[in-house]
This record gives structure tokens, C-alpha cells and sequence, in this order.
């Protein structure tokens, strides 16, 4: 029985869909501690804690009432945990993955930015690899010292700071980005524009979306061979070159016309790159075209945040594919809630502040928890304004001083 106290913890009230009760028919046959429930829940509060290990979990179980009455269980040994994790079937991790997902979408959140809102659906697709123990992770072998897993992610962009992950394919490292059942299981859906980097370049695979309509970005590398058919003019800074070109399969000889469109960029260190990218989009400007691949980048924010923030690098056991598979889907759901959290009561902030705010008042109530989220600000001062005029061209000369403590 699950005392009344506990139940107004701000972790409970965020994951009341999930009965901490439940059990699996024949996965929890003979479990006598770990449930599907109370398992789910145990990992989902270790990784919103940003717990390094199993060892760690279970200290927190035997040291904290709260845990203990949420999940009715006293104490737990790590061997237990590591074992429950590779026991759970992953396709019920991931249909309650894709449950979260469908909840989510049916949430309105704020309206677009005028500028997603002219450029239509995106989605950016990309992957992200996973490395696992020398020992207990041979079964992914890779190469000579590094076992790794993949997870392939199709991220669909809901606002400049916002996106959401759907259902993604995971995988070994050995398998290619552009595998041809990765590819099928992440693009398919017109209306949609897909973004893709260099490691997707595929001729046969673009000329397939061609044909079924399925509207991509892709960035080309500069020794790509395309058939320039008719150049435009451009007028944006930044720009070089927008021309139709002609792009033929190697192996299959067949041809389609594209979009190509070159521009180039200056890094923080002053070096200037080309990027030259391909696309089936001649509904937009060049310059439209140019910012549509830089959303890319969106993905390697969203890798970002799953890794160093939700600490994603941190697998408690690799001991079989099916704990590795159930953490990624434990992880996924965790950023969901995160998401969830952000568009019903904080729409203006990032998804990584939501998440440090939770976790100061994991424990605590959801009052606290919305009262610190929306603090207003004490100062109403814009800073210190720049004074504008002739930068500096000289870096300010330092002196050594003599200091002694």
C-alpha cells in the first residue's frame, strides 16, 4: 500500500500512467521484489538522478523512505538489478515508449516561428554510438578494443528549441547509417523534409525518394560528381551557386535531377568551409534551402542532451542486447517526460533547464517544483550594452606579477 505522503512526490505525480504494481504474465512469474513496475519506476528516478550504477540504486532503495514506500520494496541487491534489466522484454519498453510519444503529440504546444512554420515539417535523421565494456560487451563487438551499439534517430523539429525523438532503430555499430531496413523503419512519410548529413550520401536512395516524393536535404562532399543542367542567380550573401544538376547511379545508370545549392561559412577559428547541399525542394530560395540543412544540427543538440545531461554514456549493465535495448527505451521515455514537462508549464525554456529543476525537487512537490521553474526575474536590466565603434585590434598585453601566499 503506497502511503499518501508519497504519492505527492513530483515523480509519482509525473508517472502516474505507470501502475508501480504491475506485473508482466510470464516475464515476473517468479519475481519476488522486481515487477515490470517498480523496475521501470527504480531505473527511471536512477537516471533522472544521474546515478552511476546499479550498487548506487540499491543504496538509495535501503536509505530513502520515499523510495521504499513507492515501490514496496525494503532493500535490493545490485545483482538483482543487473539481472531484472536483461530480463524485461524490450518491445514492451518500446510500445510504452511510443504510448509516451502519442501523448505527447496530442499536446498542443506553442505555434511555430515564422521560419519552421514557411519551411513545413523537418526532421532531421541521424545516429549516435553507445560504447560498452570490453567484456561484458563482446556480443557488439566493433573492433580490436571497443564494443558499441547505435542508435538511430529520426528527430522531428517542434520549434527552435524543441524536438522530438521519434521511434528509433537500434542497432549494432557494424551497421551502416544507410542500411537499407534502418532507412525504411526512419524516412518514409511525405510532407516531410528530411535532413541529412555526409554520412547518408546514397545515389540509388536518393533517386528512390525522387521518384516516391519523399522531400530530403543532404550535404555532399567535395569530390561528389553531379551534372550541372541550369544555374540561377544569387543574390544572398554567403551564397555561391543554386543550379539544377543532373545526378546519375553508378551502378544502376539511372539519372534524376536535383537541387544543388552552395554556400559558405566562417567557423569561430575564421576558417572558411563550403558546403554544397542536394535537395528535391524548389518550393523555397536558396538561402530558405541553406538554413533548412543548418536545422540539422538539431540532432547533434538533441545527442547532446541525452548524453551529458540525462548522462545516456552511463550503461549500468551490457551483460545481452536485451538490457542494453531496455536502458536506451528507459532513457528515451525519460526524455519524453522531460518534454512533456517543458511544453505544459515552461514552453519558453530549454529542455535542459526543465530537467535541472527536476531534479532538485524530484522528491519534493509539484508546487515547488512550477514555483522555482517560472521564477520571475529580479533584474530588469539589460546588462552591460557594447559602446559600439572601432573594435579593438590588439589583444590586451599581459605582464607577469610576482604573487606569494
Amino acid at each position: 500500500m503506497v502511503n499518501k505522503v508519497a504519492e505527492k512526490v513530483l515523480l509519482c505525480q509525473v508517472t502516474q500512467w505507470l501502475d508501480r504494481n504491475a506485473s508482466l504474465l510470464l516475464g515476473d512469474r517468479y519475481a519476488k521484489k522486481l515487477h515490470w513496475g517498480n523496475t521501470v519506476f527504480l531505473f527511471l528516478e536512477a537516471i533522472f538522478r544521474g546515478r552511476k550504477g546499479t550498487q548506487e540504486i540499491a543504496d538509495h532503495v535501503e536509505s530513502s523512505t520515499w523510495m521504499q514506500e513507492c515501490t514496496g520494496i525494503q532493500s535490493i541487491h545490485q545483482s538483482s538489478l543487473n539481472r531484472k534489466l536483461g530480463e524485461l522484454p524490450p518491445e514492451v519498453l518500446r510500445e510504452l515508449h511510443l504510448s509516451r510519444l502519442e501523448h505527447l503529440l496530442e499536446q498542443e504546444g506553442p505555434p511555430l516561428p515564422k521560419k519552421l512554420k514557411k519551411l513545413g515539417p523537418l526532421a532531421a535523421v541521424d545516429s549516435t554510438s553507445l560504447t560498452l565494456g570490453r567484456v561484458r560487451g563482446q556480443w557488439a563487438y566493433q573492433q580490436t578494443g571497443k564494443n558499441a551499439v547505435k542508435m538511430h534517430t529520426c528527430l522531428h523539429l517542434t520549434g527552435e528549441h524543441s524536438a522530438i525523438p521519434m521511434a528509433p532503430v537500434l542497432s549494432t555499430a557494424t551497421v551502416a547509417d544507410m542500411d537499407t531496413d534502418v532507412l525504411a523503419a526512419l524516412v518514409g512519410q511525405t510532407g516531410i523534409t528530411y535532413l541529412f548529413d555526409r554520412g547518408y550520401i546514397h545515389y540509388t536512395q536518393y533517386l528512390q525518394w525522387l521518384q516516391a516524393g519523399i522531400l530530403f536535404v543532404a550535404r555532399l562532399k567535395q569530390n561528389s560528381k553531379v551534372k550541372v543542367l541550369k544555374t540561377r542567380k544569387v543574390k544572398a550573401a554567403g551564397l555561391v551557386l543554386d543550379a539544377d544538376v543532373e545526378l546519375t547511379c553508378p551502378k544502376t545508370g539511372k539519372t534524376g535531377v536535383f537541387r544543388l545549392v552552395e554556400y559558405k561559412y566562417t567557423d569561430k577559428k575564421k576558417k572558411v568551409h563550403l558546403v554544397r547541399v542536394l535537395t528535391n525542394r524548389w518550393d523555397i530560395t536558396a538561402l530558405e534551402v541553406a538554413q533548412l540543412y543548418r536545422y540539422r544540427w538539431k540532432v547533434e543538440l538533441f545527442f547532446k542532451c541525452m548524453k551529458s545531461n540525462l548522462h545516456l554514456k552511463k550503461i549500468y549493465s551490457s551483460r545481452n542486447p536485451e538490457a542494453v535495448w531496455n536502458l536506451i527505451y528507459l532513457y528515451l521515455i525519460a526524455y519524453v517526460l522531460c518534454e512533456e514537462l517543458r511544453l505544459c508549464y515552461a514552453p519558453k525554456q530549454r529542455i535542459g533547464r526543465v530537467l535541472a529543476v527536476f531534479r532538485l525537487y524530484i522528491k519534493g512537490t509539484l508546487a515547488d517544483f512550477l514555483k522555482h521553474l517560472n521564477r520571475p526575474k529580479e533584474r530588469t536590466s539589460k546588462g552591460r550594452r557594447n559602446k559600439g565603434g572601432r573594435p579593438a585590434t590588439h589583444p590586451k598585453v599581459l605582464k607577469p606579477k610576482p604573487i606569494q601566499f
